[in-house]
């Protein structure tokens, strides 16, 4: 599959700046999910797997969760290719006690780590099923029988947003992640794949909420707040409701087996 721009470490370190800009300012996002969105779900998967083992949580951003993981897992490693998230991740770990984790600097395809290291691999809404290549390293650093847990966006994610600015990062999909994630992750030799999807649906305050995930998030690729101020104003005359402004979610939560 071709690699896709906002997969890209320099669109990464803008988001993450972006966000850290809004934590330093005090602006806080305000949104809510009504129904099963998937990430609690994944949340729950995943702490309920890692009690005694060795796991890799490939795209880990800034840690928090896998600082949650470290307090059950035997040891943890936590990799990103953003310098900005893994420094921050660092320092979020330097005000914990956890000695059983570490954060590393590294990319989905080329990991520091020999082989069959790991008992379980996650990556949620992460790079470890970009390309066959990551697959591949994800495949290679889990020992026999070890298990890939992955949270995807599904091609129906956000479908409403997309279509008022003619872009994003699902726009114009056609084929079904489930599917060809299946279809990948087969071909590595991933054996015993499960699939679960998950829809709600999500609201948000305020144009100000809106916009504070659209710039903290890859939802719109090339995203800009004064070029694309109209497909904004669009959006909040086209999809307000009593409960905010209205999107979609779409989250695919996959298990595979080495």
């Amino acid at each position: 599959m071709p690699r896709r721009e906002f997969d890209d470490e320099e669109v990464w370190e803008k988001l993450y700046a972006a966000d850290e800009n809004q934590l330093a300012t005090g602006r806080i996002e305000r949104s809510s999910t009504e129904g099963e969105d998937g990430e609690r779900e994944f949340e729950r998967r995943v702490l309920a797997s890692v009690k005694g083992r060795d796991v890799i949580d490939i795209g880990c951003g800034t840690g928090e969760f896998t600082l949650e993981i470290a307090a059950a897992a035997r040891t943890v490693a936590g990799i990103d290719f953003s310098q900005r998230a893994v420094k921050k991740a660092l320092e979020n770990l330097r005000s914990t006690n956890i000695s059983n984790l570490e954060f590393r600097l590294s990319r989905a395809d080329k990991l520091a780590y020999p082989e069959e290291r790991f008992d379980l691999a996650i990556s949620r809404r992460g790079p470890a099923a970009d390309t066959a290549d990551s697959i591949r390293e994800a495949c290679r650093v889990l020992k026999k029988n070890g298990q890939l847990m992955l949270e995807e966006i599904g091609e129906r994610d956000k479908q409403n947003w997309a279509q008022v600015f003619g872009r994003g990062q699902m726009y114009s999909r056609t084929n079904k992640v489930s599917t060809e994630l299946k279809e990948k992750l087969a071909r590595e030799g991933f054996r015993n794949i499960s699939v679960d999807e998950f829809e709600a649906i999500e609201y948000f305050a305020t144009i100000q909420d809106v916009l504070m995930r659209l710039e903290n998030s890859p939802i719109i690729p090339n995203f800009d707040k004064e070029f694309d101020a109209r497909h904004v104003q669009e959006i909040v005359k086209r999809f307000t409701a009593s409960k905010g402004i209205k999107t979609n979610t779409h989250r695919v939560l996959i298990t595979a087996v080495k």
